[in-house]
């Protein structure tokens, strides 16, 4: 393959990984900054995309931190010729009696999949579906374009004026059709503009 066919092929690939994935995908967002997306949603949007054209490695042995009780794991994701580099950590407990650490092979997996997590997150996968959780969700220089029913945010991330959350789809299609030029979620419109819509 040539390096014109190759770089169609990564693009192609890449353009399809980094699409918004399908609702509910994003767990814990009642705290934005915990939102997150499992791994093996990642690796099932990597196996449908890519197939045979991705790997993932880990690199080195597993390093414990004793003090800060965690795991760190390095591990390469490889995408055709394209490779990122993911750390993943993951905390561990200690048995009182013995000193040896609770469940060390789960932890060290824990990590792993943290570690490929931070992988995708370096080729913009899950960047469309967590933009709307994250301080640089509306940064016009990550070049994002968010305007999907699939996520309901917006490709601008509009924040409400009172509660800085990003506007729906639907928030902001209420706010056009009801004449409301000021930026409010739901939960936040003043009741005099709702009453005014009410008597109109």
């Amino acid at each position: 393959m040539g390096h014109k066919e190759s770089l169609e092929l990564y693009q192609s690939l890449i353009k399809e990984l980094t699409a918004a994935f399908p609702e509910g995908s994003v767990e814990n967002t009642e705290t934005p900054s915990r939102a997150s997306i499992p791994v093996q949603a990642y690796i099932q949007r990597l196996e449908e995309v890519a197939g045979n054209l991705w790997s993932w490695k880990t690199t080195g042995d597993p390093i414990i931190y004793e003090k800060e009780e965690q795991i760190q794991i390095k591990g390469v994701l490889k995408i055709l010729d394209a490779e990122r580099e993911g750390i993943g950590f993951s905390n561990f407990q200690r048995y009182a009696d013995s000193g040896k650490i609770m469940n060390l092979k789960h932890s060290i997996l824990s990590a792993e999949s943290d570690a490929l997590r931070k992988a995708c997150d370096k080729f913009r996968m899950g960047w469309v579906d967590l933009a709307p959780y994250r301080k640089w969700g509306s940064n016009p220089g990550i070049g994002i374009e968010v305007n999907n029913t699939k996520t309901g945010t917006q490709s601008n991330s509009v924040k409400c004026v009172k509660c800085d959350r990003t506007l729906t789809i639907d928030e902001m299609n209420f706010l056009k059709n009801n004449n409301i030029k000021i930026n409010f979620c739901k939960n936040d419109i003043p009741e005099q503009l709702l009453k005014n819509r009410r008597n109109k």
